[in-house]
């Protein structure tokens, strides 16, 4: 008897012991799948994405810097810097991004994780619904809520990169001496943190992490939830294919990218014009935190002024698509 007992226990032990391994080498694979993805996404919009901050925080430059409108604006860039300007920043873009990515991703199994003994204990209330309805609703949430979460942590984590990519998109000259980062990531850490110290490279942040919980939940948990309402109705239609091609998949991501995109534009308009003032003497300082931003931005430019660059943007996410998409190719090819 002592002898079976003793046999239980080291196979449980060892049954954890696997478990515990697999959610490693899962993780690691959504790690890897995430940063490939987005390293690549961002890499192939990185254009339209220095035309729409040029466009967005066109306020913090020169009257007449760059031109106003997209194409104009594009015009102005090739003109007076050259064909890889419109890749300037795009290495912490890449950084972030694919770190973003990366963390995103894995983060979101991992909380899905987390908060699956809340969502199987809600299932023990009553409800008028069937338990086929309630487990779709709770798949549901689970998708927005771990969504927002690890969007949240992400983006507390790469901020600074973040904010790094945005002053050197918005830094115009052709010339290392017209530039006031000549040196890239180097000068704008450098200079940030001699004047404002840490602090500053987190101008912005409050508002930040409010946007980017409800664009991840809208983002990452709207495409996992489009995905597994596609297959349900496959399911109960009884239809041959059971999975999804990649145009489909492609399709649901456009989707998602466009809406999430534009419900979160206010918010990420805000949050750049904020990032804008590190540096700056607290008495040139146009806004003194987000809520007074957005209130200036509204007594002055109206609702137009929220949305500055909007063009580019929805542009723009097609390489949001092209991440999500790109996340599970990659991750297929890893498996």
């Amino acid at each position: 008897m002592v002898e079976m007992a003793s046999s239980e226990v080291s196979s449980l032990q060892t049954s954890k012991t696997q478990r515990r391994r697999e959610l490693v080498r899962a993780s690691i694979r959504d790690a890897l799948a995430g940063a490939a993805a987005g390293a690549f996404a961002k890499s192939a919009v990185a254009p339209i994405e220095r035309v729409k901050l040029l466009l967005q925080l066109q306020g913090s430059l020169e009257a007449g810097a760059v031109g106003t409108g997209a194409w104009n604006v594009t015009k102005s860039v090739y003109r007076e810097e050259g064909i890889i300007a419109f890749w300037r920043g795009n290495t912490p873009n890449v950084i972030r991004q694919g770190g973003a990515a990366a963390l995103n991703f894995m983060l979101m199994d991992w909380y899905k994780l987390a908060i699956a003994p809340v969502m199987t204990w809600s299932l023990t209330f009553p409800s008028n619904r069937t338990e086929e309805a309630r487990k779709r609703r709770r798949a549901l949430i689970s998708s927005f809520l771990s969504g927002g979460l690890a969007g949240g942590t992400t983006t507390t984590v790469l901020y600074p990169v973040e904010f790094m990519r945005t002053r050197l998109a918005m830094d115009v000259g052709a010339t290392r001496g017209e530039r006031l980062y000549p040196r890239g990531m180097r000068d704008v850490f450098c200079s940030t943190l001699k004047a404002d110290g840490i602090r500053g490279l987190y101008q912005g942040f409050g508002i930040a992490v409010a946007g980017v919980i409800i664009y991840r939940a809208l983002h990452l948990g709207g495409y996992d939830a489009m995905k597994s309402e596609i297959l349900h109705y496959r399911q109960h239609s009884r239809l041959e294919n059971s999975s999804l091609s990649i145009t489909e998949r492609f399709a649901a991501a456009q989707a998602v990218s466009i809406v999430a995109g534009t419900m979160c534009y206010p918010i990420d308009s805000v949050r750049r014009r904020l990032m804008m003032q590190a540096g700056l003497p607290v008495q040139k300082r146009l806004y003194r935190n987000s809520l007074h931003c957005f209130k200036r931005v509204y007594v002055d430019e109206g609702v137009k002024g929220f949305f500055l660059g909007l063009g580019p943007n929805l542009l723009r996410s097609f390489g949001g698509a092209l991440l999500l998409v790109g996340y599970d190719t990659f991750k297929g090819m890893i498996m």
